[in-house]
């Protein structure tokens, strides 16, 4: 193994490191023919975003309006937009937990048809991505379909060993 470091200062690659690459290179040729690549299917890959969509908001960078990467966050962890939790804390317990953010908060006896659950929006994303709101999703969708997982883990740190997906 020949590493980078090993490039000399006027830019000329030492003989080991040569013959590496063209080791690799010929590699590379017989996997191609092997897997039966053809040149399109071999290139590698533009620059890209990891996730894409065809639907709106489409290609997001740095340089996006903070609208379109506000979208892309929607659109990657697609979840329930008539409701979303938000944390919250007892100072005097200890414990904490989350509940569904409701107009006037959370009252306990209050019946599920009396209550008016906020909207997820724009706006409550926004809130969340920039540090001014502890934010929840409710990732299961209409139909049963869910487009993400967002594992956690409290318990022992070996218990993802025994995880299958």
């Amino acid at each position: 193994m020949v590493s980078v470091s090993e490039i000399l200062a006027d830019g000329e690659v030492p003989a080991a490191v040569a013959g590496e690459l063209a080791q690799l290179r010929a590699e590379n040729a017989r996997l191609r023919r092997l897997l039966k690549l053809t040149r399109t299917e071999a290139a590698p890959p533009g620059a890209a975003q990891a996730g894409f969509f065809e639907a709106p908001p489409g290609p997001v960078h740095a340089g996006s309006p903070a609208e379109a990467k506000v979208a892309l966050f929607g659109a990657l962890f697609a979840a329930r937009t008539d409701v979303y939790a938000i944390r919250w804390e007892n100072a005097r317990s200890g414990k904490g937990g989350w509940l569904p953010a409701v107009r006037g908060g959370w009252r306990k006896g209050v019946p599920h048809a009396e209550r008016d659950y906020l909207p997820l929006t724009a706006q409550v994303l926004t809130a969340h991505l920039s540090g001014q709101a502890h934010v929840g999703l409710y990732p299961l969708l209409d139909g049963d379909q869910c487009w993400w997982l967002g594992p956690t883990s409290t318990g022992r740190p070996r218990c993802w060993t025994r995880c299958r997906i």
